[in-house]
């Protein structure tokens, strides 16, 4: 449930109240956003600030009492929008600047040892965590060929995480379908002496050339089904971010393409002509994608494998590519070798990822073209 004055014609202060109910938690999480607008022909202004909350996780212990994690979540933020001389050009410069404030209910297990016995005594602890974030984007949603490059930059107590993304749309002549092509560069920074606990500490700030699971959205920006689940299909959505590979090592300590250093990546997805989509028939429009990146480790000694990786397989791409799924059929020898190592019942099956986008949503084409798997 939700009240609103999101309307046109666009007002200056926006707002917007709701709540929802989680019936696993059995709780009401509020949330809400208020911001004000200055909307002039060059340029829009903007600034709010919002507040979140629901429930990440949940364990039961040993006498069957069950203890609920939650996120709450506040984020101050001003962004500013400059828009192109030409009234006809779509161009746009956008600035951003938005600060996380994060307090996350973590598991704190702790032994009492007595004269007579040693149990186990198991609390949710509260940790609040802050992500400053600046971001600088050039893009231009023109028809034909557009594009978008942004700069991102994320600083929390004990590193700063900087990246570079780049993406462009080569359309076909027949004017329905083409190809994407999307660059990623990144560099992490410690702001402290590097060692083996700093490094654990920031586990889930590190780049990574896989598209991060729900642990790795540190800043609870994604939606996800099964936000910290390890098994069934709901363990299998990723965000797109970082080297967005559609292949994981998750079972290892150190994964491959993990790194605190720097990574490089590119992602293609090309459509797939209708007479050669067997799918067309449920109107499922299908995509050839593939994935080639690089990181640091992998130009040392003893490299946990070799200096670039890669894979490739089909995409179905359901309600104007807003879910995607990615189904892997190619990939390098080290992500082969992991895959017959920790899967041996339905390979295939468990190697499949989910994306879901929200931000691809688009209301006027989403009713207009609207594809349905059944």
């Amino acid at each position: 449930a939700m009240v609103h004055n999101y309307q046109l014609p666009l007002n200056r202060f926006q707002f917007i109240v709701g709540g929802l109910y989680s019936g696993q938690a059995k709780q009401l999480h509020p949330f809400g956003r208020f911001s004000y607008n200055i909307y002039k022909k060059k340029y829009t202004f903007s600034t709010g600030i919002s507040y979140l909350s629901f429930t990440k996780d949940d364990f039961v212990d040993v006498d069957n009492n069950k203890l609920l994690m939650g996120v709450k979540r506040i984020v101050p933020s001003a962004t500013l929008t400059l828009f192109d001389k030409d009234a006809t050009s779509s161009k746009k410069i956008t600035m951003q600047w938005k600060t996380f404030l994060l307090n996350e209910g973590n598991l704190n297990f702790k032994t009492i040892t007595t004269p007579s016995d040693t149990f186990d005594i198991v609390s949710v602890e509260n940790q609040s965590t802050i992500i400053n974030r600046l971001k600088i984007e050039i893009s231009d949603e023109r028809k034909l060929f557009p594009y978008s490059i942004n700069l991102t930059a994320d600083q929390g107590k004990e590193f700063i995480r900087t990246g570079v993304t780049a993406k462009y749309y080569f359309n076909y002549a027949d004017g329905k379908s083409g190809l994407s092509a999307r660059f990623f560069a990144g560099k992490f920074f410690y702001l402290k002496p590097s060692t083996s606990n700093i490094r654990y500490n920031n586990d889930k700030y590190l780049l990574n050339l896989s598209a991060p699971k729900g642990y790795e959205d540190y800043t609870y920006s994604d939606y996800f089904i099964g936000r910290n689940q390890y098994e069934g299909w709901t363990s299998q959505q990723v965000m797109e971010r970082d080297g967005y590979f559609k292949v994981n090592t998750e079972l290892l300590g150190n994964k491959i393409g993990k790194t605190d250093d720097w990574l490089m990546a590119v992602n293609l997805s090309t459509d797939i002509p209708t007479k050669f989509n067997p799918l067309s028939i449920l109107k499922i429009p299908l995509k050839a994608f593939a994935d080639f990146g690089t990181y640091a480790e992998a130009w040392g000694d003893n490299a946990p494998s070799g200096k670039f990786v890669y894979d490739a397989g089909l995409q179905a791409s359901l309600f104007s590519s807003v879910v995607n799924i990615y189904f892997p059929l190619l990939y390098s020898k080290v992500y082969s070798n992991y895959y017959k190592s920790t899967i041996t019942e339905q390979r295939f099956l468990k190697t499949i990822s989910l994306n879901i986008n929200l931000g691809n949503i688009k209301a006027k084409e989403l009713v207009n073209n609207v594809s349905l798997p059944f």
